[in-house]
């Protein structure tokens, strides 16, 4: 594990969210991890009685995969995260800023997933 300050100047969230959060890699292979997880997390979502007025992640790091299928469930969303880079790069999505983590892809395969609601 590596200490808070260590992580806090280090971590780049570009370059987990490249590694980790796109459908495919550069050999045009499919994640099957995380669309496994997405799978998980529609059916989860999709279960009777599981919503609410407000769902807060904590430590959502610089991704949405987790939300997207508790869209339709939660009237708010909180996404909360320690380091200061995790943020700038979910404002930087929000904002549509250029240089920003491109989640369409994601969301068009939960979209899918969801029966394109």
């Amino acid at each position: 594990f590596t200490g808070v300050d260590v992580y806090q100047r280090s971590f780049d969230p570009q370059e987990y969210l490249k590694e980790f959060y796109t459908l495919s890699d550069s050999q045009g292979q499919p994640n099957t991890f995380l669309m496994e997880n997405l799978r998980i997390l529609f059916k989860m979502f999709s279960l009777d009685g599981l919503r609410g007025d407000t769902l807060i992640d904590v430590g959502c790091g610089p991704t949405i995969y987790q939300l997207l299928s508790a869209c339709e469930r939660f009237q708010e969303i909180i996404a909360l995260d320690y380091t200061d880079q995790n943020r700038r790069e979910l404002e930087k999505w929000l904002k549509n800023e250029p240089g920003a983590f491109d989640w369409k892809p994601v969301v068009e395969y939960v979209c899918e997933l969801e029966g394109d609601r």
